[in-house]
């Protein structure tokens, strides 16, 4: 177990306070010095570079002069800003600089641009400050209470730098083709001057008697790098693959059209053009030398590729047809190419998924022959989240995430078929997208023949938490109306409990079923007036007649309207025991009793409090709407971990490569899960791995659904005392097919990154 942390005090308030401001005042002299350093820059630049380029230069060195002062005023003000509101609540990590797969087809060539020389500067301020940054990170984490190290917790981490620099040069009129080509030499100097700012404010809180937070693991950068090689610096761009997604490479169908291109823009010149040092556009010629060795780069890699030796394959699951050899010559210009590497690292990236079980895991191994024949038909199939072959690997893999093993009951039965499926689609030339159509629907017909009752099912299940969250929410209303009435002020508790709680959600049935408010005389409204009057305090002797009258009938009508929501009949005489004392005192009240002033107060407050703790506790359920809908709730025995239980956190892809791509901050709440998301609930000391099927329109009802027909559902507050609790835990939150899109991206910007004009 992880120890427990500590609030922080004023003292370390103060301190974090001072360091924040200390590492502010440093934007200046930092700002200062990328500046400096860039003209330096520039000014070498416009010595050595052709005539025709010196125009650029001295434009971007003229609007660099313009703006200096801006830039060193306004550098140390944004970063005081962006350390506030890391502090009051951390914002998602650079998104601007790492797009997802679906949000690069939208995404226009500078903002591609932009993701590259973000990361760039990123990763050069990691690595020029990774050990000065590992030690302040211990003592930002001690001074905020914390036990152990929290990487995302320091709020001066180079992230924050980069990102303000960006938002800072992004905030004047510069076009951003010119600060973009700025912001690539000013990350590497804002690298290698940080680490003397982080040596600064670490010696600043030793000296105050910080002590470090203790490291459970061997700590990793937040952006962790691998050496790049030749595989990767063959591999497809950023630029190129958004180029791909949004139908650019589409124009260009074979290599001859390439050729003739090629021949065109050098058909008078024997020499191969190097592209400028400092210019935002690149000529047409040059990017078609680039496409046409980008065609044979691509070639290589997947000759490469198809070298590999094969994973080992289990005796009763056929060998991969050998077809990547063919395939790759047949690439038809660079469109065609980069949708065989897109598709090629697509199936790497699921196969490596540690959510698959490993006969998943082979079975899209064995497709892959097929969808590389489908992308020389379709070179951007994988980007269509409705076409036949996305739909089935995605079916396939997200189906899978119910068995958490190869011996689970029912993985046999559902592994069969697809089994079958892949087989076929293995030996069936693919020349369009039928085969995967057919595929997808076989297989449909299986899986819907198998789930029929259970989404009948699943259906029912929705509708009655549908419903019951419609009557809780009308009973809410109903119980604010209550305690706002005047005779409620000094009401008994037990009377108003009653009343905001079981007798509320009577008046909200009544509600559902009339479709309308009714406050007739033999409404439920009407008999919690009449309760209110029964029990109120100091009863006079004058109203006794009335009162004696009126019990008889007003017991008959609260049994009735408590049976009408199944309300627990043991709970009922509770009250009922209650309510029968109180207008026992009432017909025999004692002489000379009063409420004195301050008693109304004191009771009112009272009734507040727990009222506010009754609203927050979650909603109520009938015992036949809880039967139906598997409804279960937060119990001692669901709260207790059981001895030495497995604690790990949610698995992502990859996640063993990149640390960056952890579970964020804020993600283990019932806000943050969406249908899709699936999970593992430990019921009667066993786990059960099941997917988020359902939740509320307002948040506060939430089904799962397992592999065997079981549904359970629960409120917000018990889910999430659950998931503090550890009971519950987050196992995946992204579809595998998005996953292995997204590491796509990834490597895309990786590679642009490595990428040295």
């Amino acid at each position: 177990m992880t120890p427990r942390d500590d609030p922080p005090t004023a003292r370390h308030a103060a301190l974090l306070a001072g360091c924040l401001r200390e590492a502010a005042d440093a934007g200046r002299p930092l700002m200062e010095m990328m500046v400096g350093k860039l003209r330096l820059f520039l000014l070498q630049q416009s010595r050595t570079e052709a005539p025709q380029q010196r125009e650029p230069l001295a434009e971007s060195l003229r609007l660099l002069d313009k703006h200096e002062e801006r830039l060193c005023a306004g550098y140390p003000k944004a970063l005081q800003d962006a350390f506030a509101q890391e502090i009051s609540g951390p914002a998602p990590e650079l998104a601007v600089a790492q797009p997802t797969f679906d949000e690069l087809e939208l995404m226009d060539e500078t903002q591609v641009q932009e993701s590259v020389e973000v990361t760039r500067a990123l990763q050069t301020a990691l690595h020029s400050t990774e050990h000065q940054l590992a030690d302040l990170n211990a003592l930002m984490c001690a001074v905020q209470g914390l036990q152990t190290v929290q990487a995302q917790r320091n709020p001066v981490r180079p992230h924050l730098f980069v990102r303000t620099l960006r938002n800072v040069l992004a905030q004047t009129d510069v076009a951003p083709a010119v600060w973009l080509g700025w912001i690539r030499h000013m990350g590497v100097t804002l690298g290698k001057e940080l680490g003397a700012v982080y040596t600064s404010l670490g010696e600043s809180l030793r000296a105050q008697g910080v002590k470090h937070a203790a490291y459970l693991v061997k700590p990793a950068p937040d952006l962790p790098r691998s050496a790049p090689t030749r595989q990767d610096a063959a591999g497809l761009t950023l630029a190129q693959l958004r180029r791909l997604l949004s139908g650019e490479l589409d124009t260009h169908p074979d290599r001859s059209a390439f050729a003739a291109r090629f021949a065109r823009e050098f058909e008078s010149s024997g020499e191969e053009p190097a592209p400028p040092a400092f210019a935002p556009t690149v000529p047409a010629a040059f990017e078609a030398l680039q496409e046409m060795k980008q065609v044979d780069q691509v070639v290589q890699r997947l000759a490469q590729r198809a070298g590999d030796p094969a994973p080992a394959v289990p005796a009763t699951v056929p060998a991969r047809a050998p077809t990547r050899e063919p395939l790759r010559h047949q690439a038809r210009g660079l469109g065609q190419a980069l949708g065989l590497e897109v598709v090629a690292l697509m199936v790497e990236n699921i196969t490596r998924d540690p959510r698959l079980l490993a006969p998943v895991q082979q079975a899209v191994r064995d497709l892959e022959p097929a969808l590389l024949q489908l992308t020389l038909i379709d070179p951007r199939f994988f980007s269509h989240k409705q076409h036949p072959a996305r739909c089935l690997i995605e079916q396939m893999t997200s189906r899978s995430l119910a068995y958490p093993a190869v011996d689970a009951a029912g993985f046999t039965a559902f592994m069969r078929p697809l089994r079958r499926v892949v087989d076929t689609l293995v030996g069936t030339p693919i020349d369009s997208a039928e085969p995967f159509e057919l595929a997808l629907k076989s297989l449909a017909a299986v899986w819907s023949e198998q789930e029929r009752r259970e989404l009948e099912q699943r259906k029912m299940a929705m509708q009655v938490l549908a419903q019951a969250e419609q009557r809780n929410e009308l009973a809410r209303m109903a119980a604010r109306d209550m305690r706002a009435w005047p005779q409620a002020a000094l009401a008994p508790a037990p009377v108003m409990t009653f009343l905001c709680g079981p007798w509320a959600q009577v008046v909200a049935r009544e509600t559902l079923e009339r479709q309308q408010d009714d406050d007739g005389p033999e409404s439920p409204l009407a008999v919690a007036r009449d309760l209110l009057w029964s029990t109120r305090p100091g009863f006079p002797k004058s109203d006794v007649t009335r009162l004696t009258g009126m019990i008889a009938p007003l017991l008959g009508k609260l049994r009735e309207g408590l049976a009408g929501i199944e309300y627990p009949a043991a709970d009922a005489d509770i009250f009922f025991s209650q309510l029968m004392a109180m207008h026992q005192r009432a017909l025999k009240p004692p002489t000379g009793t009063s409420v004195p002033p301050d008693a109304k107060t004191a009771a009112r407050a009272r009734l507040e409090a727990m009222f506010r703790e009754s609203d927050e506790s979650g909603l109520w359920l009938a015992p036949s709407e809880a039967q139906q809908s598997g409804f279960i709730e937060a119990t001692d025995s669901l709260l207790t971990r059981p001895p030495f239980a497995a604690t790990e956190p949610m698995i992502r892809p990859q996640e063993t490569e990149d640390a960056s791509a952890g579970t964020p901050a804020g993600l283990s709440t019932a806000a943050a899960m969406v249908p899709g998301t699936w999970v593992e609930l430990q019921l009667h000391g066993r786990w059960a791995r099941m997917e988020l099927t359902w939740a509320s329109p307002r948040g506060h009802l939430f089904m799962f659904t397992g592999a065997n027909d079981n549904t359970h559902s629960m409120t917000r507050h018990t889910l999430d005392q659950l998931l503090e609790a550890g009971t519950l835990r987050l196992f995946s939150d992204q579809a595998v097919v998005g996953s292995a899109l997204d590491a796509v991206a990834k490597t895309a910007l990786r590679n642009s990154v490595d990428i040295t004009l």
